[in-house]
């Protein structure tokens, strides 16, 4: 592995990773971070084990599930909204009669 260091963040060269891709992993999983991945002195990439990989995901959904809460919250607390009937927001879709589908999978 690389001795270089970037803010305490572990690295390897993608030579390291031609060679074991599967040591990286271990590398990032002894650190609990990923692995920055360096070609010619520059970062090309990073890597991550699957867990990292799927806890930054459920991470980010949950943010941006608080985010949405957030907004709601703050769209509920307005005075003073602006509403639209349905026949200005669909036109003329408002009027028709919708088709019911009983074999569509619902009931």
């Amino acid at each position: 592995m690389s001795s270089m260091q970037t803010l305490d963040i572990p690295t390897a060269s993608i030579t390291d990773v031609k060679k074991s891709p599967s040591s990286v992993f271990k590398l990032a999983e002894a650190n609990n971070n990923a692995v920055y991945v360096f070609n010619r002195g520059t970062v090309s990439g990073v890597m991550l084990t699957k867990e990292q990989y799927e806890s930054l995901n459920r991470q980010i959904e949950d943010l941006e599930d608080r985010l949405l809460d957030s907004e709601v919250a703050r769209r509920l607390a307005e005075r003073n909204v602006k509403t639209y009937s349905d026949a200005k927001v669909r036109g003329n879709a408002a009027k028709a009669t919708p088709v019911l589908d009983n074999n569509d999978g619902w009931e």
